[in-house]
């Protein structure tokens, strides 16, 4: 990964408090089964958390920014010492006069890195970590232009809805207006994702604008062809929480707790370059890669670099799968596939989990299985 990327300073605090990408590419994608080890990127955390559902006997989290390591540790701490409504009260989800007390129970869970971090950050603590993330902050100023183009009663009723039909009639007038469209060119503009994010996410870009106009229609289609009721990381972007205690990402889910408490040993994260991760592990000893977008901030030189690691230290039939978002290069597998072998594209199940994605922003899902096979 270059300097320019790591040292950006979106990544001086926590980048993502949650992940943005549809987690149907965990569970339908790469299948994760009983037993099986898997190499996660760190990210939000939350991926890294969900794996464990499957009863998976290891996940590896990697990530190069040790704020997002940090985030993943109170996570992790916060599962393991509350109980769940003390964890949705902690989070910021619901009201919690206590959040300071909450965090000084789960305290002495921390090490001393992500201990002296949060100390820190007293004021994220008492609002409720979950909205600490920039991109968390930015997806939030994003839901209220956007419900203020559409009309707040609009948007209201969009959540409510219990068909596609309701759905449509409640948001399609106001997705039609000059006001959406409006602001559509200003918040999808390559300007403003500069200073929101930063310059150096854009590193490898395609295009010299962002592609706006996509991304305006991703944002439509999710809002008419997606049943709302089931589309959380909406409800998380436009009101700032969740539907319930089961429509949200899986990790916060009440069914999972008590599974998560239990299989949280299984989990290890660590701060590194990817790279340098994929080199010290042996060889046929992973069966499932998440790499989150991270191929967006590689060259192309380094990815199939990178995917020779991956061939060397998958087991035969692991899977692996990563997001390219709109305005970055996508890194082709097929290019990989062509200077390395081994590697098989599953093209037609990426594609349909990318289609029925509710999470707009992204060129493509991809989505191989190693087979090591020349």
């Amino acid at each position: 990964m270059s300097e320019a990327v790591r040292d950006a300073a979106f990544f001086d605090h926590v980048g993502y408090s949650t992940v943005w990408e549809d987690e149907r590419c965990i569970d339908e994608g790469l299948r994760p089964a009983p037993g099986e080890r898997v190499l996660s990127i760190t990210s939000g955390g939350d991926f890294s958390l969900q794996f464990l559902l499957a009863d998976v006997a290891s996940v590896l989290s990697v990530d190069f920014n040790p704020r997002q390591d940090f985030l993943l540790q109170l996570k992790v701490a916060a599962l393991a010492e509350l109980s769940h409504d003390e964890l949705w009260g902690f989070c910021g989800l619901e009201s919690c006069g206590e959040r300071g007390g909450l965090y000084a129970r789960l305290r002495p869970r921390l090490a001393a890195g992500p201990r002296e971090y949060w100390d820190r950050r007293e004021r994220a603590i008492r609002r409720g970590f979950l909205f600490d993330g920039k991109q968390d902050r930015f997806l939030h100023r994003a839901g209220s232009l956007v419900t203020a183009a559409l009309g707040r009663r609009a948007v209201e009723r969009y959540f409510t809805s219990t068909t596609l039909a309701e759905q449509r009639a409640a948001i399609g007038p106001g997705l039609r207006g000059w006001r959406w469209r409006a602001l559509a060119r200003v918040l999808f503009s390559r300007a403003v994702f500069n200073r929101a994010f930063d310059r150096a996410h854009f590193r490898y870009a395609t295009r010299e604008h962002h592609p706006a106009t996509l991304l305006r229609e991703q944002v439509e289609g999710v809002f008419l062809d997606l049943p709302a009721v089931e589309n959380y990381p909406y409800h998380w972007a436009f009101r700032r929480g969740f539907r319930d205690r089961e429509h949200c990402p899986a990790w916060l889910r009440a069914s999972a707790h008590p599974t998560l408490r239990d299989r949280l040993g299984r989990l290890t994260s660590t701060v590194g370059d990817l790279a340098e991760v994929l080199e010290e592990l042996p060889e046929d000893s992973v069966d499932c890669f998440h790499f989150s977008n991270a191929f967006d901030w590689v060259s192309l030189a380094q990815f199939v670099v990178l995917m020779s690691e991956v061939v060397r230290v998958a087991r035969p039939g692991a899977r692996l799968c990563y997001w390219t978002n709109l305005f970055n290069t996508h890194r082709e597998l097929d290019l990989a596939i062509g200077a390395l072998g081994g590697i098989r594209e599953e093209r037609d199940l990426a594609d349909g989990i990318h289609r029925a994605s509710r999470t707009p922003g992204y060129s493509s899902c991809t989505l191989g299985t190693i087979t090591k096979e020349w």
